[in-house]
């Protein structure tokens, strides 16, 4: 794979977007803002939108997609001859089978594909310490889509520590009408510098402020954890259950 340099950052709540226009379709590729956990659940995310007059074919399962329509370039320091996933190499990309989807992206309309905890693409960012990703999505025969670079990279010390996870501070959740403990948690994790707020089931949040401390309160009836924090003000609204922010005050 190619080294590629650094462009077009865009950064939305602990997400990094960048979005790219090829001939009037748009790709946009969603990682997580930072370094990744190897084991991390937070969805890598491709979207495509038809700015064009004309439609074209997708593979919407995305099994199928990241064999055969997309292709991920992965920008290293140490870069290899060959990738062991299918999803970083050219091996099946293939519009010939594309084209027999019965499923089209019609001028104005768009898709996502997301993929959460994609645990070979951090492992094999790790093994050649990657340091940005493209996504490209092939819309006709020999004819790409691509996003913007975004810088990609995958904790080291998350290995080297034995899980930067696992040996992070719990933070306790309260119930929203009771004010009472209910047994939720959070998770404080320290990751390249910087400290993130998790799910206790490895979702990334936010990034916390230095010495901050939030206060979370979760709807148990709607799943909604309402998190603020005292010193910078900042209050979010976390869909505990669709694992998505829905609002963030700053």
């Amino acid at each position: 794979m190619k080294k590629m340099s650094t462009i077009g950052l865009l950064f939305a709540a602990s997400l990094g977007v960048c979005n790219a226009q090829t001939n009037g379709i748009t790709v946009s590729l969603t990682v997580p803002d930072g370094e990744m956990l190897i084991l991390e659940k937070t969805p890598i995310v491709i979207s495509i939108s038809n700015g064009t007059d004309r439609a074209f074919q997708i593979l919407k399962d995305n099994a199928r997609a990241l064999r055969r329509q997309i292709k991920l370039d992965v920008g290293a320091e140490e870069p290899h001859a060959h990738s062991p996933i299918e999803a970083t190499n050219d091996k099946y990309k293939d519009w010939s089978y594309v084209r027999l989807s019965e499923d089209y992206l019609n001028p104005g309309e768009s898709f996502t594909w997301t993929f959460p905890r994609f645990v070979e693409l951090t492992l094999l960012g790790y093994h050649v310490q990657a340091t940005n990703i493209t996504a490209k999505v092939m819309v006709g025969d020999n004819e790409w889509a691509c996003s913007a670079t975004v810088p990609f990279f995958v904790s080291r010390a998350d290995i080297a520590e034995g899980g930067l996870f696992q040996k992070s501070p719990k933070i306790e959740c309260y119930d929203a009408t009771t004010k009472e403990k209910n047994g939720t948690t959070l998770r404080k994790v320290k990751i390249g510098g910087k400290t993130y707020l998790f799910t206790d089931d490895e979702y990334r949040i936010c990034e916390m402020p230095d010495g901050d401390t939030p206060e979370v309160l979760l709807d148990a009836e709607t799943g909604i954890l309402s998190i603020s924090f005292k010193d910078s003000k900042r209050r979010i609204r976390y869909n505990f259950h669709q694992k998505k922010i829905e609002s963030d005050e700053k």
